[in-house]
């Protein structure tokens, strides 16, 4: 941010100032500026068959189960987080053509907003095996989080100059492109490391010992997400602003944007640890994989921008 203003001060220092204005033709671009992104709902969902068809924590010693679980083809577990907004840096060039008052234009720009958010226990809702209970007496840590969102965007915009005898120039915008969006996702969940305080199993037609078992097997058992997710959204964007002429080929000016995209989802990814195993429902059985979506990824900046005229 230091250098970009400090090339726009010595442009304005170096290169003299006329009262001409913008002519017709080519131009070229440059903005720097800061991202600000709304609080963010994530959805996430897995194929996992739950604690009691687990293989390796339900199992007898020779492939089987040591007690035998009802249900081992249950619905899809679900669980939602939610995080408050972050703020990054947003930089980008553009190549156009002005046409009299409207201009056509290319742009690409980078943007990285930082979430740092964590939502911890008690903040995330849960179907089938893990009922609220559960959540309150068994699990000691759930913690979600999204750290860094990064984009690269490409769009093609269209712009209205509010042209008159004066250096200021207002414009308004809009823009279609689409985006390369990826985020850093983490979602932890710890069993109590106490075997008094585990209840599954509880209800299963088994002997004390056989409980106590599953119990010391179960405590303390983490699952563990971490991994850099990313979809490809098709979005617009709103813009407007104000450019200076600083002289016949050089404006200076400062652009607000606001930006919608579609939902992220992401492509299946394996745990990284399954209540302290492989990501596996049982020796050599199928993998436990999840997804991630998102509401909306929206996104507001405001820049400065440069335009140097052809």
């Amino acid at each position: 941010m230091k250098k970009f203003l400090f090339v726009l001060v010595m442009v304005v220092l170096t290169v003299p100032s006329v009262p001409a204005l913008a002519q017709d033709g080519f131009y070229l671009g440059m903005d720097l500026g800061i991202a600000v992104a709304p609080g963010l709902d994530v959805n996430s969902t897995d194929n996992d068959v739950g604690t009691p068809c687990d293989g390796f924590i339900n199992n007898d010693g020779s492939g089987g189960y040591l007690v035998t679980p009802e249900d081992c083809n249950p619905p899809p577990s679900a669980w939602s987080n939610a995080f408050d907004g972050g703020s990054g840096i947003l930089a980008g060039a553009a190549m156009g053509y002005r046409m009299g008052s409207f201009r056509v234009e290319g742009e690409y720009f980078y943007r990285g907003t930082t979430y740092d958010d964590r939502d911890l226990a008690g903040g995330a809702t849960v179907s089938d095996d893990v009922t609220q209970d559960k959540v309150l007496q068994e699990l000691a840590f759930i913690e979600g989080g999204v750290d860094d969102v990064l984009s690269h965007n490409f769009f093609a915009n269209l712009y209205y100059d509010y042209r008159s005898d004066s250096k200021f120039t207002p414009y308004v915008g809009f823009g279609v492109g689409f985006s390369r969006v990826s985020l850093d996702y983490f979602n932890k969940w710890t069993r109590s490391h106490d075997p008094e305080a585990i209840s599954t199993f509880d209800d299963f037609t088994a002997t004390d010992e056989e409980k106590n078992l599953l119990h010391r097997r179960l405590a303390g058992t983490t699952s563990i997400a971490r991994a850099k997710l990313s979809d490809t959204l098709f979005g617009y964007q709103v813009l407007a602003g104000v450019d200076y002429q600083v002289s016949e080929p050089v404006s200076i000016g400062l652009k607000f944007r606001w930006a919608d995209f579609g939902e992220f989802e992401s492509n299946p990814r394996e745990w990284d640890q399954l209540r302290s195993h492989d990501s596996a429902r049982s020796p050599g059985g199928a993998r436990v994989q999840y997804k991630v979506m998102s509401d909306d990824i929206q996104f507001w900046g405001v820049s400065l921008n440069m335009k140097y005229q052809f």
